[in-house]
């Protein structure tokens, strides 16, 4: 597999000189940062580079005993300082070489940190470099990034127009039934196997399989201990098998604690442990006025298939709850590269009235709901109708996302488009 292309290199490339001279760029592990670090940013931004990895302890112990004096004598315009959640103690001193470098007016170095973990929790770079980074992270790839596809899908002209582009059905229908074909294709392995990049470097299902139990077996081993102190690995595996199988459902800790005999503070900690590791995310509801009766614990979403499926082993997911996971990751992963990012939420009342999705953002919202069957029917758009009528103002449109071939209004206002083509759009054509 060629080097793919990453979509967050735009978004990189445009923050560069506007804020900060920190960018910090996080992910899971083997989700690409080192490539990208190495492979793609420098060329992009034209600049040269030092890369320095902490996964290296004597590089760990020579930051330890002179971490300023080295980072000023770098003396080139960019720094990838990889896995920087190994070496809290270094954003200190980075923050005084930035201050000084400021404060002389000589050019500035700009610096990347990565990291396996979400950094931004962290203590010491929350409370170092607040104000002097911007933030972003690297998923696994994108359904559009691993099939070859640029440019802006549709779901981003829909966003901006807050309508469907008059010109998407016709496009739809001037593309080659073969390029459909081979998009599908792509789609549907990308549905199976998620987007971890070694896997889309492995021709054959076993040998995927295989790498992904290894991923598995390396995060609980090494990735893991790097964030935080789990006294019983296997008593954290079996919560994270018993929360992956509930993926697209609303979180019940309490739940989760009677079934494993854990108390409720533990489950807490391996959640969160979870969480700053990107295995999982927790997708809150949306809030309205006081008077509304809405759910409000958040949903637990294990977005990637193929990690699902070394997770589970023999225990399947649900076609529906596998769907909507996998509509949540591409929405993860789209949402930050829009110049200002919506915030995503679901919806659900107290009465069982449900909204997968809602994208969210000042007074727009758009409401998105997710059927795994290929044709989408008027009933299925019901809840979007209610949810319309209640937010005429800010939803003028509803999206039913669904894995078919046919875009069109199943109800006034309501719109199903398949999946692949909300995701890429007419540039679908120019897949690589």
């Amino acid at each position: 597999m060629d080097l793919v292309e990453r979509h967050i290199a735009s978004r990189i490339r445009d923050q560069i000189g506007q804020e900060a001279p920190v960018i910090v760029l996080t992910g899971a592990s083997q989700t690409g940062k080192t490539t990208f670090c190495e492979l793609q940013l420098p060329k992009i931004l034209g600049l040269d580079y030092t890369y320095v990895s902490f996964d290296d302890p004597d590089e760990r112990l020579r930051f330890h005993k002179s971490a300023v004096s080295i980072l000023e004598s770098i003396g080139r315009p960019l720094a990838v300082l990889d896995e920087v959640q190994k070496i809290p103690a270094v954003f200190e001193p980075l923050k005084y070489v930035l201050e000084r470098q400021r404060r002389s007016g000589d050019p500035r170095t700009l610096f990347v940190l990565t990291g396996s973990s979400q950094l931004h929790t962290m203590p010491n770079l929350h409370a170092t470099l607040a104000g002097c980074a911007s933030l972003f992270n690297l998923y696994p790839f994108s359904f559009a990034e691993a099939a070859g596809i640029g440019g802006a899908p549709l779901l981003s002209k829909i966003w901006q127009a807050g309508k469907v582009p008059p010109e998407a059905a016709r496009d739809l229908d001037l593309l080659p039934p073969a390029k459909i074909r081979e998009v599908c294709r792509a789609r549907d392995l990308h549905q199976a196997w998620g987007g971890y990049p070694p896997v889309w470097r492995i021709a054959d299902d076993p040998g995927r399989m295989q790498w992904l139990r290894d991923y598995r077996k390396a995060y609980l081993d090494r990735g893991v201990p790097d964030v935080g102190q789990v006294a019983d690995l296997d008593t954290f595996s079996r919560v994270q098998k018993l929360l992956c199988a509930r993926t697209s459902g609303i979180l019940s800790i309490s739940e989760l604690a009677r079934e494993t005999g854990l108390a409720v503070n533990t489950v807490k900690r391996y959640i969160n442990l979870m969480v700053m590791t990107f295995q999982c995310f927790l997708l809150p509801s949306y809030y309205e006025d006081a008077g509304k009766r809405l759910v409000k614990s958040p949903k637990v979403f294990f977005p990637d298939a193929g990690l699902n499926r070394a997770i589970l082993g023999d225990v399947a997911i649900g076609a529906a709850p596998s769907y909507e996971s996998w509509v949540f990751s591409e929405l993860l992963k789209w949402k930050q590269l829009q110049p200002a990012e919506p915030d995503l939420h679901f919806y659900r009342t107290s009465t069982g009235m449900e909204i997968d999705f809602l994208l969210t953002a000042g007074d727009r919202i758009l409401p998105i709901e997710t059927r795994s069957q290929e044709r989408a029917f008027a009933t299925d758009g019901r809840s979007l109708e209610a949810f319309l009528k209640s937010h005429r103002k800010s939803s003028p449109i509803g999206l039913i996302v669904y894995p078919g071939r046919e875009i069109g209004e199943v109800r006034k206002n309501i719109w199903a488009v398949p999946d692949w083509y909300l995701f890429s759009g007419s540039r679908c054509e120019e897949q690589g």
